[in-house]
């Protein structure tokens, strides 16, 4: 499994998002120049988690986005499902089973098991933990506690 640009993008642009304020919204330029990412593709992640209910955005020129949910209700997983689509090692693990070996497959617990645990892991990393790692780092990622 490999995530793809998409997710890795859009959780960038929700953690800048998030660390502004609705009183300053931030605009999918300033997230795109900011980390040297494609804008329009910047701009159509952003439309994809407005869409979802993650974020609005206020129009005009000082216009921009900012987040509607409590970053403590965001997980990596649900980012990741709503900008992609349910994560899975294998597609076999996802509810549109395809593979032939399904019902006789002799590895089909272990990638179960497997892929439970990352989910289980994304699902407890949230917005609000990203946000205080970044606080609780300097510029160059060193710990400052």
């Amino acid at each position: 499994m490999q995530l793809t640009k998409k997710s890795s993008y859009g959780l960038i642009a929700l953690l800048e998002i998030a660390s502004g304020s609705s009183e300053q919204p931030i605009s999918a330029t300033d997230i795109s120049t900011k980390y040297s990412l494609p804008a329009p593709f910047v701009v159509k992640i952003l439309y994809q988690l407005k869409c979802s209910g993650i974020i609005t955005a206020k129009p005009g020129r000082s216009g921009g986005y900012y987040l509607v949910q409590d970053p403590e209700t965001i997980s990596v997983r649900q980012l990741i499902e709503i900008l992609d689509k349910p994560l899975a090692l294998l597609s076999c693990l996802t509810t549109s089973k395809t593979c032939q070996l399904d019902a006789i497959c002799p590895t089909k617990a272990l990638w179960e098991a497997i892929n439970g645990k990352i989910k289980e892991a994304l699902n407890e990393w949230t917005l609000q933990d990203l946000l205080d790692q970044q606080v609780g780092t300097t510029g160059d990622g060193v710990s400052t506690s």
